[in-house]
């Protein structure tokens, strides 16, 4: 989801208010009361809601935390399902700084890592807007230790990522002509679209709301939850490894070489949920469609929900619980 960098950042990554450095207590567990696991990197960090089928989120960003998904998947509890809300080296309470750049390949160890702590045969894997890209990178690569995967308004590689890049041009400069043009004199000047005067300039509610939003009125239902501890912030410099200096522009980190071809799916084994907003402008129909074309036939269930942009799980919430749940529990395979 690098369509809007700095919504994509302040907003997506949830950068909020944080005021105390230790846990909030008074979160109903297991949230921001989970536990660490030592790792190739430092250590990660999760957290275990129900009793199942592991299902584990996969943050998006590239940079963001757990806390946005806590309470999303709750629905599942019932039939047999244990959320597993999951911060991957680099974000969140998980060891923020390595030697090298940050890479899904990296995300790709510690879903292994986690999976051996957790000492399951397999994981059900759900990654929402980036965090598709090292969902599917690892079912591409331990295709025996997925149990289904689960694309939510999620990116497939670095190719789509770009798409969604260029998309984001387009609509930006289509039904925001001022703000575009503004834009595009302090690029005239030389400027990244990751310095402070381009960031500054591109931070807008108005482009926030619509890019993310198909009803904006929305937006305050995302959170069930709120972290008050500062290790559940984001952290930028995962974002500028992988999405590069010019991220509005062209991927150039280390996503731009994560793509994806048909061939690598010739005999994908696992049932994969493709479910994605029709107004959604960072993981756009096209980039899911593409995605959802790779897989034989019979393995994706892909579907759109119309009246929803990037959170599908907030503004259709009843569609979209049924369209899990069914999924899970009967393997429905519906396009629409």
């Amino acid at each position: 989801m690098l369509k809007a960098f700095i919504v994509s950042l302040l907003f997506l990554l949830h950068i909020n208010v944080l005021v105390a450095n230790a846990s909030d207590t008074s979160l109903p567990k297991p949230y921001g009361q989970g536990n660490f696991v030592k790792s190739k990197f430092g250590h990660i960090y999760y957290e275990a809601d129900g009793e199942g089928t592991p299902i584990v989120m996969i943050n998006g960003g590239p940079g963001a935390s757990r806390t946005i998904f806590w309470g999303a998947l709750d629905f599942l509890k019932p039939h047999g399902y244990q959320i597993i809300y999951f911060d991957e080296t680099g974000v969140g309470r998980a060891t923020r700084e390595i030697q090298e750049k940050f890479s899904p390949s990296i995300t790709v160890e510690d879903i292994e890592t986690l999976r051996q702590h957790l000492n399951v045969p397999k994981l059900v894997l759900a990654g929402h807007s980036y965090g598709g890209i090292p969902a599917v990178q690892y079912a591409l690569t331990y295709p025996n230790r997925v149990e289904k995967l689960i694309m939510l308004s999620a990116s497939a590689d670095g190719l789509s990522q770009q798409m969604n890049v260029d998309a984001a041009k387009y609509l930006r400069k289509t039904f925001f002509p001022q703000q575009w043009e503004k834009l595009e004199e302090i690029r005239a000047k030389g400027a990244l679209t990751s310095s402070n005067e381009y960031m500054k300039a591109f931070y807008n509610r108005v482009i926030g709301n619509m890019s993310d939003w198909y009803d904006p009125e929305k937006r305050s239902k995302l959170r069930k939850y709120r972290s008050r501890d500062k290790r559940d912030g984001s952290n930028i410099k995962v974002y500028f490894d992988m999405a590069g200096l010019d991220p509005e522009v062209k991927i150039t980190g280390t996503l731009k070489d994560v793509i994806i071809k048909e061939e690598m799916f010739k005999d994908f084994p696992i049932p994969t949920l493709i479910i994605n907003g029709r107004k959604d402008w960072k993981t756009t129909p096209a980039m899911a469609y593409r995605f959802y074309k790779m897989l034989p036939e019979g393995t994706a269930t892909l579907k759109f929900l119309e009246q929803t942009g990037h959170w599908t799980w907030v503004e259709q919430p009843e569609e979209f619980a049924d369209t899990v749940t069914q999924f899970l529990i009967n393997n429905n395979n519906v396009i629409e």
